[in-house]
Protein backbone atom coordinates (compact mmCIF):
# COMPACT_ATOMS: atom_id res chain seq x y z
CA UNK A 1 0.00 0.00 0.00
CA UNK A 2 2.81 2.38 0.86
CA UNK A 3 4.31 1.99 -2.61
CA UNK A 4 1.01 2.95 -4.23
CA UNK A 5 0.86 6.07 -2.09
CA UNK A 6 4.22 7.12 -3.53
CA UNK A 7 3.19 6.24 -7.09
CA UNK A 8 -0.04 8.23 -6.83
CA UNK A 9 1.77 11.21 -5.31
CA UNK A 10 4.41 11.29 -8.04
CA UNK A 11 1.82 10.94 -10.81
CA UNK A 12 -0.29 13.70 -9.25
CA UNK A 13 2.72 16.00 -9.39
CA UNK A 14 3.33 15.15 -13.07
CA UNK A 15 -0.11 16.56 -13.86
CA UNK A 16 1.21 19.98 -12.94
CA UNK A 17 3.82 19.80 -15.71
CA UNK A 18 1.64 18.16 -18.37
CA UNK A 19 -0.05 21.39 -19.60
CA UNK A 20 3.35 23.00 -20.16
CA UNK A 21 4.50 20.04 -22.24
CA UNK A 22 1.26 19.91 -24.24
CA UNK A 23 1.45 23.63 -24.95
CA UNK A 24 5.02 23.21 -26.18
CA UNK A 25 3.90 20.43 -28.53
CA UNK A 26 0.86 22.30 -29.88
CA UNK A 27 0.34 25.85 -28.58
CA UNK A 28 -3.29 26.92 -28.11
CA UNK A 29 -4.68 23.60 -29.34
CA UNK A 30 -7.84 24.20 -27.31
CA UNK A 31 -8.54 27.36 -29.31
CA UNK A 32 -8.40 25.86 -32.79
CA UNK A 33 -9.56 22.88 -34.83
CA UNK A 34 -12.49 20.59 -34.09
CA UNK A 35 -11.81 20.89 -30.35
CA UNK A 36 -13.22 24.42 -30.43
CA UNK A 37 -15.81 24.11 -33.21
CA UNK A 38 -18.64 22.30 -31.43
CA UNK A 39 -21.53 24.46 -30.30
CA UNK A 40 -21.41 22.70 -26.92
CA UNK A 41 -17.73 23.41 -26.31
CA UNK A 42 -17.40 25.11 -22.89
CA UNK A 43 -16.38 28.77 -22.93
CA UNK A 44 -12.61 29.17 -22.85
CA UNK A 45 -12.36 30.41 -19.27
CA UNK A 46 -13.77 27.10 -17.99
CA UNK A 47 -10.62 25.16 -18.81
CA UNK A 48 -8.81 27.07 -16.07
CA UNK A 49 -10.52 24.65 -13.68
CA UNK A 50 -7.84 22.13 -14.63
CA UNK A 51 -5.36 24.25 -12.69
CA UNK A 52 -7.41 23.91 -9.50
CA UNK A 53 -8.05 20.21 -10.11
CA UNK A 54 -4.38 19.37 -10.61
CA UNK A 55 -3.34 21.45 -7.60
CA UNK A 56 -5.94 19.76 -5.40
CA UNK A 57 -4.91 16.36 -6.76
CA UNK A 58 -1.32 17.01 -5.73
CA UNK A 59 -2.39 18.21 -2.28
CA UNK A 60 -4.67 15.20 -1.82
CA UNK A 61 -2.05 12.69 -2.95
CA UNK A 62 0.53 14.20 -0.60
CA UNK A 63 -1.96 14.15 2.29
CA UNK A 64 -2.74 10.48 1.62
CA UNK A 65 0.99 9.77 1.38
CA UNK A 66 1.39 11.20 4.87
CA UNK A 67 -1.79 10.01 6.61
CA UNK A 68 -3.33 7.33 4.39
CA UNK A 69 -7.07 6.79 4.13
CA UNK A 70 -7.23 4.01 6.68
CA UNK A 71 -9.71 1.91 4.71
CA UNK A 72 -9.17 -1.62 3.45
CA UNK A 73 -9.92 -0.38 -0.09
CA UNK A 74 -7.28 2.38 -0.02
CA UNK A 75 -5.06 0.60 -2.56
CA UNK A 76 -7.98 0.42 -4.99
CA UNK A 77 -8.43 4.19 -4.72
CA UNK A 78 -4.72 4.79 -5.23
CA UNK A 79 -4.61 2.57 -8.32
CA UNK A 80 -7.65 4.31 -9.82
CA UNK A 81 -6.21 7.72 -8.96
CA UNK A 82 -2.96 6.78 -10.68
CA UNK A 83 -4.94 5.79 -13.78
CA UNK A 84 -6.73 9.16 -13.76
CA UNK A 85 -3.50 11.11 -13.25
CA UNK A 86 -1.74 9.29 -16.09
CA UNK A 87 -4.85 9.69 -18.21
CA UNK A 88 -4.84 13.46 -17.78
CA UNK A 89 -1.29 13.77 -19.09
CA UNK A 90 -1.95 11.34 -21.94
CA UNK A 91 -5.20 13.11 -22.83
CA UNK A 92 -3.44 16.45 -23.14
CA UNK A 93 -0.78 15.00 -25.40
CA UNK A 94 -3.16 13.13 -27.73
CA UNK A 95 -5.60 16.05 -27.87
CA UNK A 96 -2.72 18.36 -28.75
CA UNK A 97 -1.98 16.05 -31.68
CA UNK A 98 -5.66 16.23 -32.71
CA UNK A 99 -6.17 12.50 -32.11
CA UNK A 100 -9.66 13.18 -30.85
CA UNK A 101 -11.17 9.69 -30.81
CA UNK A 102 -8.13 8.53 -28.85
CA UNK A 103 -8.71 11.41 -26.44
CA UNK A 104 -12.33 10.28 -26.00
CA UNK A 105 -11.15 6.76 -25.12
CA UNK A 106 -8.61 8.14 -22.64
CA UNK A 107 -11.23 10.39 -21.05
CA UNK A 108 -13.64 7.45 -20.75
CA UNK A 109 -11.03 5.43 -18.85
CA UNK A 110 -10.37 8.40 -16.56
CA UNK A 111 -14.07 8.86 -15.84
CA UNK A 112 -14.50 5.16 -15.07
CA UNK A 113 -11.61 5.28 -12.60
CA UNK A 114 -12.96 8.44 -10.97
CA UNK A 115 -16.46 6.97 -10.62
CA UNK A 116 -15.03 3.99 -8.75
CA UNK A 117 -13.02 6.28 -6.47
CA UNK A 118 -16.05 8.40 -5.66
CA UNK A 119 -18.32 5.42 -5.04
CA UNK A 120 -15.87 4.24 -2.40
CA UNK A 121 -15.29 7.66 -0.82
CA UNK A 122 -18.99 8.50 -0.65
CA UNK A 123 -20.77 5.20 -0.14
CA UNK A 124 -18.15 3.55 2.08
CA UNK A 125 -16.88 6.58 3.95
CA UNK A 126 -17.67 4.82 7.24
CA UNK A 127 -14.58 2.68 6.54
CA UNK A 128 -12.27 5.71 6.59
CA UNK A 129 -10.11 6.17 9.69
CA UNK A 130 -7.95 9.03 8.39
CA UNK A 131 -8.23 12.58 9.77
CA UNK A 132 -11.60 14.05 8.72
CA UNK A 133 -9.95 16.82 6.72
CA UNK A 134 -8.10 14.26 4.58
CA UNK A 135 -11.37 12.46 3.80
CA UNK A 136 -13.03 15.79 2.96
CA UNK A 137 -10.13 16.90 0.76
CA UNK A 138 -10.13 13.61 -1.15
CA UNK A 139 -13.90 13.64 -1.64
CA UNK A 140 -13.99 17.25 -2.85
CA UNK A 141 -10.96 16.81 -5.11
CA UNK A 142 -12.04 13.65 -6.87
CA UNK A 143 -15.65 14.85 -6.97
CA UNK A 144 -14.62 18.04 -8.75
CA UNK A 145 -12.35 16.03 -11.04
CA UNK A 146 -15.19 13.64 -11.93
CA UNK A 147 -17.82 16.37 -12.27
CA UNK A 148 -15.85 18.33 -14.84
CA UNK A 149 -14.55 15.23 -16.64
CA UNK A 150 -17.95 13.53 -16.87
CA UNK A 151 -19.25 16.47 -18.92
CA UNK A 152 -16.01 17.20 -20.77
CA UNK A 153 -15.88 13.68 -22.20
CA UNK A 154 -19.10 14.41 -24.09
CA UNK A 155 -17.66 17.67 -25.43
CA UNK A 156 -14.74 15.56 -26.64
CA UNK A 157 -17.18 13.22 -28.38
CA UNK A 158 -18.72 16.22 -30.17
CA UNK A 159 -15.28 17.42 -31.28
CA UNK A 160 -14.35 13.95 -32.53
CA UNK A 161 -17.58 13.69 -34.52
CA UNK A 162 -16.89 17.06 -36.14
CA UNK A 163 -13.39 15.95 -37.03
CA UNK A 164 -14.97 12.85 -38.61
CA UNK A 165 -17.08 15.02 -40.90
CA UNK A 166 -20.28 15.75 -38.97
CA UNK A 167 -21.48 19.35 -39.36
CA UNK A 168 -20.33 21.62 -36.53
CA UNK A 169 -23.29 23.95 -37.03
CA UNK A 170 -26.03 21.32 -36.77
CA UNK A 171 -27.94 21.63 -33.52
CA UNK A 172 -29.91 18.38 -33.22
CA UNK A 173 -27.05 15.93 -32.82
CA UNK A 174 -25.26 18.21 -30.35
CA UNK A 175 -28.49 18.42 -28.35
CA UNK A 176 -28.46 14.61 -28.16
CA UNK A 177 -24.84 14.61 -26.96
CA UNK A 178 -25.61 17.28 -24.36
CA UNK A 179 -28.75 15.44 -23.22
CA UNK A 180 -26.73 12.25 -22.79
CA UNK A 181 -24.21 14.16 -20.67
CA UNK A 182 -26.99 15.53 -18.47
CA UNK A 183 -28.63 12.13 -17.99
CA UNK A 184 -25.29 10.68 -16.89
CA UNK A 185 -24.76 13.63 -14.55
CA UNK A 186 -28.15 13.11 -12.93
CA UNK A 187 -27.50 9.39 -12.47
CA UNK A 188 -24.12 10.08 -10.89
CA UNK A 189 -25.57 12.82 -8.69
CA UNK A 190 -27.98 10.30 -7.21
CA UNK A 191 -25.37 7.55 -6.99
CA UNK A 192 -22.95 9.86 -5.18
CA UNK A 193 -25.65 11.22 -2.86
CA UNK A 194 -25.34 14.80 -4.02
CA UNK A 195 -21.74 15.20 -2.92
CA UNK A 196 -20.96 18.93 -3.44
CA UNK A 197 -17.59 18.51 -5.17
CA UNK A 198 -19.13 16.51 -7.99
CA UNK A 199 -22.06 18.90 -8.34
CA UNK A 200 -19.69 21.88 -8.48
CA UNK A 201 -17.70 20.33 -11.32
CA UNK A 202 -20.84 19.55 -13.33
CA UNK A 203 -22.38 22.98 -12.78
CA UNK A 204 -19.12 24.69 -13.76
CA UNK A 205 -19.07 22.72 -17.02
CA UNK A 206 -22.75 23.26 -17.86
CA UNK A 207 -22.64 27.00 -17.20
CA UNK A 208 -19.57 27.24 -19.42
CA UNK A 209 -21.39 25.29 -22.14
CA UNK A 210 -24.34 27.69 -21.87
CA UNK A 211 -22.02 30.67 -22.26
CA UNK A 212 -20.06 29.00 -25.05
CA UNK A 213 -23.21 28.08 -26.99
CA UNK A 214 -24.57 31.61 -26.61
CA UNK A 215 -21.28 32.97 -27.94
CA UNK A 216 -21.71 30.72 -30.99
CA UNK A 217 -25.27 32.01 -31.52
CA UNK A 218 -27.02 28.80 -30.46
CA UNK A 219 -29.76 30.06 -28.15
CA UNK A 220 -31.43 26.65 -28.02
CA UNK A 221 -28.35 24.78 -26.82
CA UNK A 222 -27.49 27.59 -24.41
CA UNK A 223 -30.98 27.41 -22.91
CA UNK A 224 -30.71 23.62 -22.77
CA UNK A 225 -27.51 23.90 -20.76
CA UNK A 226 -29.16 26.38 -18.37
CA UNK A 227 -32.10 24.01 -17.82
CA UNK A 228 -29.63 21.17 -17.31
CA UNK A 229 -27.82 23.22 -14.67
CA UNK A 230 -31.08 23.77 -12.78
CA UNK A 231 -31.87 20.05 -12.98
CA UNK A 232 -28.48 19.07 -11.58
CA UNK A 233 -28.71 21.60 -8.74
CA UNK A 234 -32.23 20.39 -7.91
CA UNK A 235 -31.11 16.75 -7.99
CA UNK A 236 -28.18 17.59 -5.73
CA UNK A 237 -30.36 19.33 -3.15
CA UNK A 238 -32.82 16.42 -3.24
CA UNK A 239 -30.04 13.85 -2.81
CA UNK A 240 -28.57 15.73 0.14
CA UNK A 241 -32.05 15.97 1.68
CA UNK A 242 -32.59 12.23 1.34
CA UNK A 243 -29.22 11.54 2.91
CA UNK A 244 -29.97 13.80 5.89
CA UNK A 245 -33.38 12.19 6.34
CA UNK A 246 -31.76 8.74 6.45
CA UNK A 247 -29.19 9.96 8.97
CA UNK A 248 -31.89 11.45 11.21
CA UNK A 249 -33.99 8.30 10.96
CA UNK A 250 -31.08 6.03 11.89
CA UNK A 251 -30.19 8.19 14.90
CA UNK A 252 -33.68 7.95 16.37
Amino acid sequence: MRSWRWIAALLALTQLAAPVIANAVAPDFLKSGATNQALITPAGYAFSLWGLITALSAATALAVLRYGLGAWWETSVLVDASVAFIGFSVWLLVAAQDWLWVSVAVFAVMVSALIHIMRLLVRRRHDLTCPPWVALLATVTFGLYLGWSSIAVFANVAAALIQSGVSASTVWWQFIVLAAAVVCALILTRMLRGTPGYAAGVVWALVAIAIGAAGRDSTFLSATAVVATVLVVTATVAAIGRQRARANHSSE
